[in-house]
């Protein structure tokens, strides 16, 4: 009976060690892939985030992790590196980006587009205290033109210039700090103005509004109708009032849309699964939860734009729901 009882011990041990064998196998198959996003206090990383989340909830055997980024810049030259699978850029610059256009050096012809995802708004903002009402008064300032490795500079400065300002001769300083840390440069006078282009309400932006009263910079009369007709890439857009505490009025802006990258290397299955899972009502729903910003998130929009090609797999899901032929 000693001997049984022995077996029977040694039986159950050898049995707990083969699911345990078999839970760390099916574990180490599942492929890894990374999502490319944004700095903390815009939208582009809590978005990310939730997409990547929501992903390896619902895609079997694949886990997604978001990674933080500067930005726009930063997400396509780690697409176009092979250094990160997924990540968000915006209409404009990754048109530009994948035909080497200026201000790329390089054609940037690893980029596929998943498909649109959010409009963002620009709202470059400032404390009320300081005076600033349109671009045209931040001639002698210190400002921050946005995150390092994001493309926000770019747009702020297009916006200058077309007032009449040069970025490299007219302000008193230039720098480039993530948004949170913008928000914090600007709440104790180390910048007079912050650049933002994001979804809206802006994280960092409503956080600031709470204990102190700000202001969003505007285009001088005339001057965003002359940007959006040498600029196209821009699109007219309002910011609606009272988005932030004590900013009331709708606000006459430019924009542009936010477009779901990734590397033209990814197998067509993986980013079919991928397209399917966020533009499903589910998929959506969640996202709206994430970010108030994603709740314009539509799938009818995801391919109203299309700056670069889709991915194969991409076009595979919108075929299959009619929205292509």
């Amino acid at each position: 009976m000693k001997k049984i009882k022995i077996n029977s011990v040694l039986f159950f041990s050898i049995i707990c060690l083969l699911i345990v064998f078999q839970v760390s196998i099916f574990a180490a198959t599942k492929t890894q892939f990374s999502f490319s996003t944004g700095s903390l206090g815009g939208s582009f990383y809590p978005i990310g985030g939730g997409i990547s989340e929501y992903l390896s909830k619902n895609i079997e055997n694949a886990s997604f992790t978001a990674v933080t980024s500067g930005g726009v810049d930063e997400n396509m030259n780690r697409i176009q590196s092979g250094t990160t699978d997924f990540g968000l850029a915006n209409t404009g610059d990754s048109y530009l980006a994948f035909r080497g256009m200026d201000p790329y050096q390089q054609k940037y012809s690893n980029m596929r587009q998943l498909g649109i995802l959010w409009p963002q708004w620009g709202e470059t903002y400032t404390l009320k205290k300081t005076g600033i009402k349109t671009f045209l008064d931040l001639k002698g300032k210190t400002v921050c033109a946005g995150s390092p490795g994001g493309s926000m500079h770019k747009s702020f400065f297009d916006w200058v210039s077309i007032h009449g300002i040069d970025p490299e001769k007219d302000f008193k300083k230039v720098v480039y700090l993530p948004g949170h840390e913008a928000m914090e440069a600007l709440k104790i006078g180390q910048v007079d103005a912050v650049m933002e282009i994001s979804g809206i309400p802006t994280a960092a932006m409503v956080e600031l509004s709470l204990t102190h009263d700000i202001d969003i910079v505007r285009f001088a009369p005339g001057y965003r109708e002359k940007l959006l007709k040498e600029k196209p890439k821009y699109s007219p857009i309002i910011l609606p009032g009272g988005t932030y505490r004590g900013v009331d009025e709708d606000i006459e802006t430019v924009g542009m849309a936010v477009v779901w990258i990734c590397s033209e290397d990814l197998s067509e299955e993986i980013v079919y699964q991928a397209v399917k899972a966020i533009y499903c009502p589910e998929g959506l729903d969640y996202l709206g939860k994430v970010h108030s910003a994603a709740k314009s998130i539509t799938v009818e929009r995801a391919i109203e734009w299309t700056p670069i090609p889709l991915h194969p797999g991409a076009e595979k899901y919108y075929k299959e729901i009619g929205l292509m032929k």
